[in-house]
């Protein structure tokens, strides 16, 4: 049984800085987010978890790594963990993006069945971080787990709203920090939120 999951942002990547969209296309670290991670290992090994999951994504994977090296955990990769795919955005600058694509963004934006073009809808993230929870606590096998989970922006905030039950689209108006770490404890049959967007570790 999954006792408390622990949601982890990817460190800082020059997209990122930059304002590219990257959904399933691979970004690279900053300097700074190099440094992020190896704070965020450091924070994460303290709170002694017992199984560490993550994207496939290299930006995930890096983060994810820095946490194996601080926990001697073994990293099991879940495809469902990748961030929204952003299809034919990706790549692209932003600002571009909302200039020239403005009605398709504003639609995927605020209609979770909308899709961007070529690519995801935020329901369609949806279902993948169900999927992507549900393997997670087939795994725990009914034994009590501090589970973290190294992922990204956007899939945090949809799943943040399936873990406690609330509408999709109050995902929308969560902030999610680089290397942010977000607690969520069982209770009963469901989970509350007790750490959110926590950045602290980095300004040490």
């Amino acid at each position: 049984m999954i006792e408390q999951l622990i949601l982890v942002r990817h460190g800082e990547t020059v997209e990122n800085v930059t304002g590219i969209a990257q959904g399933w296309k691979d970004g690279t670290l900053s300097e700074l987010g190099t440094q992020q991670v190896a704070k965020l290992a450091n924070r994460i090994a303290r709170l002694e978890p017992t199984a560490l999951f993550s994207s496939p994504l290299g930006r995930a994977m890096a983060t994810a790594k820095a946490i194996a090296g601080a926990t001697s955990l073994e990293i099991r990769i879940l495809d469902d963990l990748r961030e929204v795919c952003l299809g034919a955005w990706e790549g692209r600058p932003y600002l571009d993006i909302r200039r020239d694509d403005f009605d398709n963004y504003a639609r995927w934006r605020d209609d979770p069945e909308s899709a961007c073009p070529g690519g995801e809808s935020h329901n369609d993230v949806l279902h993948r971080m169900q999927k992507a929870f549900d393997a997670i606590a087939s795994h725990a096998n009914g034994q009590p787990t501090r589970v973290v989970v190294v992922t990204h922006g956007t899939a945090i905030r949809v799943g943040a709203t399936l873990l406690l039950r609330a509408p999709l689209m109050v995902s929308r108006h969560l902030a999610q920090d680089n290397a942010a770490i977000n607690i969520f404890d069982r209770r009963g049959d469901r989970f509350v939120l007790r750490v959110w967007n926590d950045t602290t570790h980095c300004q040490s």
